[in-house]
């Protein structure tokens, strides 16, 4: 028996192929992400925070603290970073740490980048 190949056949194995190579080459494009991690304090937040406020207070207004330290319970830190997937600028980041005597906000220290905490 004879076997005898078609030309049509031929045809669909050239745009198959074809239509491999251009799928195989348009998903070699790089996508980056934002990365963005921590607490994000907005200048809002900052201006609700005032000395004495409660750990509850604060806890409701901010968020639970990234960082706690079973060695200081008098101190939280609200630290957030974030590095843009769609330009080369720096990473930026900001802390925030509040210090407590008892169960009541004392102080207040800040790395605020130049830009500033975003509005919202």
């Amino acid at each position: 028996m004879k076997i005898v190949k078609q030309p049509y056949m031929k045809n669909k194995i050239s745009t198959a192929f074809i239509l491999l190579i251009a799928l195989s080459i348009t998903a070699c494009s790089i996508h980056k992400v934002d990365i963005q991690q921590g607490n994000i304090v907005s200048k809002e937040m900052m201006s609700q925070l005032t000395i004495g406020m409660t750990q509850e207070e604060i806890k409701t207004l901010m968020g639970q603290p990234l960082i706690t330290d079973p060695f200081r319970r008098d101190r939280w830190d609200y630290i957030h970073s974030f590095k843009s997937g769609k330009s080369n600028a720096p990473r930026t980041q900001y802390r925030i740490t509040l210090f407590f005597e008892g169960d009541q906000l004392a102080r207040i220290e800040s790395e605020i980048p130049p830009e500033g905490l975003p509005e919202r």
